[in-house]
């Protein structure tokens, strides 16, 4: 039998946080905070939000998202040939240097839980597991996408057990669970789809929009053509998905239909303090049933081993594409992660730091290769447990890896390093070495690809020798 998620009351699975009181107790000004910030919100922009509805809609024009790679990656991973004179030592000039995003908190909300009663819920699945919330028991749906069929659902909502009970436990369920903004949205839309299977698509992104403004989110409505959108801000650029800019703000079409990008897009005008935007970057280890999946990799005698949550997997494949730091800073398993670093801790226990940064980035040279396209049809950056769990990885993932090892085992400040179709990494050690490099802060950072299969650190590949890339920073 599948375990549910089950709430409030009824909440008894070790799994949505029966930890200690000091956990509970670390978030509770927190929260108190946000709950106040959250109802001035609501009184603001969603007691009016029937005036913003019932106004001029603005037209606007599509973009087609970014692509993080302009060009193609190598179909092979490089590999340094063994006759191949060692390269002179250069020094990189970096296009730019991305100054480092915040890992900023997420703002869930924690209203009082009600429980419910397994006759009064809706079954449905997220992410691969199954959840129980109540059931918002809304027998009608959307008639139009008209302003004044709009304003009549728009009051259903606030009229129903939505507002009354469903969003409580939702905040419950994700607050126990330690989700993120972004794991928050993806509950709303998997439980509105199992709240309104047999609704047509504009309701049901209609029902979301309105569970994700209730949150707090500056979330928008939009149209295209007879099909009904919302629009997310979010904290962090997303690459491949279709936006609008308003402020100058990209705001990305999210929504089950198909959009028409020849056509326009409309929304109604709003305040610019109209909400928050989504965080993607996970600030704390998500607390969800665990399903073991064992992984394994052996290079030069040494094999790192373990388990990693294959639930959490399943999650981090629902998350859109952003930038290679986002991955970095988010927190994922973290009996996986203290796994990967107790044993290779151990693995260059006695090795001086040079040694020890050539050792773990020959391990990560020694994954096999694939580039994402090969393996998922799609652009897909890992987070760390993904890298553990895929049989394959390509570049910005084996870059992600060598920051956490790094930075984790040799408290050495590591930086990310884009190329228009590769990404490796940059180090700083304590002292100056005669390898390829660049200048940042008065400190040298010198090039590490944990790609370039024979390279040691301070090697560039050839490729590269006369681009100027593009370094990313983590902090």
């Amino acid at each position: 039998m599948k375990r549910l998620f089950l709430l409030g009351i009824l909440v008894v699975a070790p799994f949505l946080c029966t930890e200690a009181q000091d956990k509970k107790d670390d978030f509770k000004s927190q929260r108190e905070g946000i709950m106040s910030g959250f109802q001035k919100f609501r009184k603001s922009v969603l007691d009016d939000y029937t005036k913003f509805l019932t106004g001029v809609w603005e037209r606007y024009k599509t973009f087609r998202g970014d692509e993080p790679y302009p060009l193609p990656k190598p179909k092979v991973q490089p590999e340094k040939k063994k006759e191949e004179p060692a390269p002179k030592p250069k020094e990189v000039i970096p296009e730019k240097v991305k100054p480092a995003e915040p890992k900023a908190p997420d703002k869930p909300t924690t209203p009082k839980p009600v429980a419910p009663s397994p006759s009064q819920s809706v079954t449905f699945d997220w992410c691969g597991m199954t959840m129980r919330l109540p059931n918002a028991d809304i027998s009608a749906n959307l008639k139009g996408i008209d302003k004044e069929s709009l304003v009549e659902y728009f009051e259903i909502l606030e009229n129903s057990r939505i507002s009354k009970d469903v969003l409580s436990q939702i905040a419950n369920l994700a607050n126990g669970a330690n989700f993120n903004d972004w794991c928050l949205c993806l509950l709303i839309q998997s439980y509105v789809k199992g709240l309104k299977a047999n609704a047509d698509t504009n309701t049901r992104n209609f029902i979301c929009w309105y569970m994700m403004a209730q949150f707090g989110f500056d979330v928008r409505l939009s149209f295209n053509g007879n099909n009904l959108f919302y629009l997310i801000p979010f904290k962090q650029k997303v690459f491949s998905h279709t936006y609008i800019l308003i402020n100058e703000m990209p705001y990305y079409v999210w929504g089950e239909g198909k959009l028409d990008e020849n056509i326009g897009l409309y929304s109604p005008p709003m305040p610019e303090d109209a909400g928050e935007y989504v965080n993607l970057v996970m600030t704390r280890p998500l607390d969800i049933p665990y399903k073991a999946k064992r992984f394994s990799h052996t290079f030069s005698g040494k094999t790192l081993s373990g388990e990693v949550n294959e639930n959490l997997i399943k999650v981090m494949a629902n998350f859109p594409q952003m930038p290679i730091p986002a991955y970095v800073l988010s927190e994922g398993d973290s009996k996986a992660r203290q796994q990967v670093l107790n044993q290779m801790g151990k693995f260059i226990s006695g090795m001086s730091e040079l040694e020890a940064a050539n050792f773990i980035l020959q391990f990560i040279q020694s994954y096999d290769y694939a580039t994402d396209d090969e393996q998922f049809g799609y652009e897909k950056p890992f987070f760390i447990e993904e890298t553990l769990y895929y049989p394959k990885c390509d570049c910005e993932d084996r870059a992600i890896f060598y920051h956490f090892l790094v930075s984790n085992l040799l408290r050495n400040d590591v930086h990310l390093v884009h190329y228009p179709n590769h990404e490796c990494n940059a180090v700083n050690f304590s002292q100056k070495l005669n390898a390829d490099y660049y200048m940042y802060q008065g400190k040298q950072y010198v090039i590490c690809d944990p790609t370039y299969i024979g390279a040691s650190i301070g090697m560039c590949m050839p490729d590269f020798k006369n681009t100027r890339p593009e370094v990313e920073l983590v902090k």
